[in-house]
């Protein structure tokens, strides 16, 4: 078992041990909650946050995060990278179909990235690069103008660097979060930005900080939980690196390449628990 896989057990522990019964209105559905709760992840090569009891999504969580990053608003955009994912939220949320600025089918609106735009995005990443640590590295999703100009607000809201001993460090916060269907998700695009920041900045990556609040389980996931807790960890030693071509931001920021172009992980492929079947409550 990974120190994360670990400690992605002991959070797990924690909600059942000590959450307490919350009806979600937007869902309709009763989740076991917990205020808030805090992860570490190491910035190198070995880090990365990864289960074997179920399969992480290391491509398509990356690619999310980079879609974020270029500022699309198109689900498509995001697909065509490695993320799969934002067609519901494009077409099937009622709120939003019936939005006066959805603009059609598959958009989004100003989602994370798109509600600070790329100049933004660039200045901080700019700022790395050149190991400039201002105390305010931050890029921050959670721009209220914008809420009713996208189908969603940001969960993974905010994300500050801090340079400091010639390391980088992250401290990542995380206003909500479904454990079961989003956690491992949001964990390895945390560190991923970590890595990012280290490759920019050509520094040895410190820590990175993951503080979620409103951490909990959806009730009708808790089957599933008793599966996942059935099974035994397998022993894991992965790497995990950035390509050496990601000098500078525009090599990501301005590209149309897809995720899996930017990294490569060894050790992982097959090593993974066949997948639970943890249904998206949106």
């Amino acid at each position: 078992m990974s120190n994360y896989e670990e400690e992605y057990l002991k959070g797990l522990q924690y909600i059942l041990d000590n959450g307490v019964w919350e009806l979600n209105k937007r869902t309709g559905v009763r989740c076991l909650t917990v205020p808030s709760y805090m992860f570490e992840y190491e910035l190198n090569s070995k880090g990365i946050p990864l289960l074997t009891q179920r399969p992480s999504f290391p491509v398509s969580s990356i690619a999310e995060i980079i879609g974020y990053l270029r500022c699309y608003t198109n689900a498509q955009d995001f697909a065509n990278i490695g993320s799969p994912t934002w067609f519901v939220n494009a077409n099937k949320t009622a709120n939003w179909i019936s939005n006066v600025n959805r603009v059609g089918e598959d958009d989004l609106g100003e989602v994370y990235g798109a509600a600070v735009g790329k100049e933004y995005i660039r200045g901080v990443l700019d700022k790395i690069c050149n190991s400039e640590d201002d105390r305010g590295l931050k890029l921050d999703w959670w721009q209220v103008k914008s809420f009713d100009k996208a189908c969603l607000r940001p969960c993974l809201s905010d994300h500050q660097f801090i340079i400091s001993g010639g390391k980088v460090n992250l401290t990542s916060v995380q206003r909500s979060c479904d454990y079961m269907c989003g956690k491992n998700f949001n964990a390895i695009q945390v560190y991923f930005l970590g890595m990012l920041a280290c490759q920019l900045s050509g520094l040895e990556g410190g820590k990175a900080t993951h503080l979620i609040n409103h951490m909990h389980i959806y009730e009708p996931h808790l089957e599933g939980v008793e599966e996942l807790l059935s099974r035994k960890p397998v022993k894991l030693d992965v790497e995990f690196n950035l390509e050496t071509d990601i000098m500078a931001p525009e090599d990501l920021i301005d590209s149309r390449n897809h995720a899996r172009d930017y990294f490569k992980l060894t050790g992982y492929k097959g090593v993974a628990q066949p997948k639970i079947d943890f249904n998206l409550i949106a």
